[in-house]
């Protein structure tokens, strides 16, 4: 199997509203910081894959043909991927399997969304089964607050643990000179934030932004043009049915199995140990908690624990989001790729102001819907 690399990235200023530049704009921006960063010109990229949110998030059918023009791709293949938060890792594995196959040598991905100019909750609630989910289609809100309840009874999963995972976000965003969201925050100011649906609150809940990733995936040949490409050691992406009658309300199964996937295939026996930084997609802080123990971070019940011991936090011995994750910035579709995004720029030693210290190795995670769709990704500074 061809190795992988990752060579370039770039992100946009992230912000509530981008009214200075149009979608495609958003999303050249990205494109030609991640081509600077690589060294490249749209004449050396084979193929692009474009990934953004439902087409109701940004109001724009077809929009990878609106693009074409605007980041330089005319006559190259282009196509497009959507898979609601996980989109961008969906489109980074798409590429990823582009150049293993053999059909191109560098392929540009580009993720993004103006959700300002969207529908989202109108698009959210339409996602479901006409049958069997639209009657209940609240969003993801209400079945997040029942995930997080049925933790909090089985697992002491509590406002106060999810309230720590704000706070180190929020605390870390300050750091990122991309982030949407920059303000200190604390445990008492998450608890007594306005309640949203129990016990979710709306500190607990990440902002909803206008912005754009990209990211340059090189073959190893291709690779050898670069200074310090970050090796993608293993990615996977799995999901269950919408409707699974015997689905675990305390732990997402397709995160398990990526997992367990990606470990296999980078060498990983223990996460905790094996991997200096972690980027995790969470919709709701009570998810980072449980994606400490999908990832193998610490044991089933013991996430309240590790957020607890400070192991998380930026200077803590397993670092989890210190961009700020998505409580610094939620463009919906370029998510999962920001965080991809991440963690190879710490491996690669350019993750600026928050950059962890001899960062080698990077583990992520994203996924759409609210457990059933997960996927999981190491990048190494060196290959596998």
């Amino acid at each position: 199997m061809r190795s992988v690399a990752i060579v370039g990235a770039g992100q946009t200023r992230h912000a509530r509203r981008r009214k200075d530049v149009t979608q495609v704009a958003l999303a050249r921006e990205a494109v030609t910081s991640a081509l600077q960063d690589a060294g490249l010109t749209m004449d050396d990229i084979d193929s692009v894959v474009v990934c953004s949110g439902p087409v109701l998030f940004a109001a724009v059918n077809q929009p990878e043909k609106w693009l074409v023009d605007a980041i330089g791709a005319r006559l190259k293949p282009v196509v497009r991927v959507t898979s609601g938060g996980g989109t961008g890792l969906a489109g980074a594995l798409a590429a990823v399997n582009q150049i293993r196959g053999g059909f191109a040598e560098r392929v540009l991905v580009v993720a993004y969304d103006k959700l300002s100019e969207g529908a989202l909750q109108y698009s959210i609630s339409t996602l479901y089964d006409p049958f069997w989910g639209r009657e209940f289609a609240v969003g993801i809100m209400g079945f997040a607050a029942a995930y997080w309840r049925a933790r909090m009874d089985s697992l002491g999963h509590t406002e106060e643990a999810a309230a720590m995972v704000s706070v180190k976000n929020h605390r870390n965003a300050l750091l990122n000179p991309y982030a949407h969201v920059k303000k200190e925050v604390s445990v008492e100011d998450v608890m007594n934030s306005r309640p949203l649906c129990w016990p979710i609150k709306l500190l607990d809940v990440p902002p909803i932004s206008d912005g754009a990733c990209a990211v340059v995936l090189s073959s190893e040949d291709a690779a050898k043009a670069s200074a310090d490409p970050a090796w993608i050691r293993g990615i996977a992406y799995y999901s269950e049915a919408e409707n699974a009658a015997n689905r675990s309300m305390i732990q997402s199964e397709p995160l398990t199995i990526a997992a367990q996937r990606v470990y296999k295939q980078a060498g990983i026996t223990n996460p905790r140990r094996q991997c200096d930084v972690v980027e995790v997609q969470e919709p709701y802080t009570c998810f980072e908690l449980s994606y400490y123990e999908g990832l193998g971070l610490c044991p089933p019940g013991g996430a309240a624990d590790l957020i607890s011991s400070g192991a998380t936090l930026i200077d803590g011995d397993i670092p989890v989001n210190p961009s700020g994750g998505c409580m610094g910035a939620n463009p919906i579709g370029a998510t999962a790729l920001i965080r991809l995004a991440e963690v190879a720029q710490q491996v690669r030693g350019r993750a600026g102001n928050h950059q962890i210290p001899d960062a080698r190795v990077g583990l992520m995670q994203a996924g759409g819907g609210w457990a059933n769709l997960r996927g999981v990704a190491v990048v190494a500074s060196t290959k596998g």
